[in-house]
């Protein structure tokens, strides 16, 4: 017998949000190298 995780779709697009929500906030603050030294020189050229 299958035992089923989510009762209902929204609780497993609750599931599915938080886990989006997590992936984005680990990776928000990420720069590739070398970008971080040069930021402050492309942000006052814009």
């Amino acid at each position: 017998k299958r035992k089923e995780q989510f009762p209902n779709e929204e609780s497993l697009e609750r599931f599915l949000v938080s886990q989006f929500n997590n992936y984005n906030q680990k990776f928000l603050c990420r720069v590739h190298k070398g970008f971080k030294e040069i930021h402050d020189t492309l942000e006052s050229m814009f």
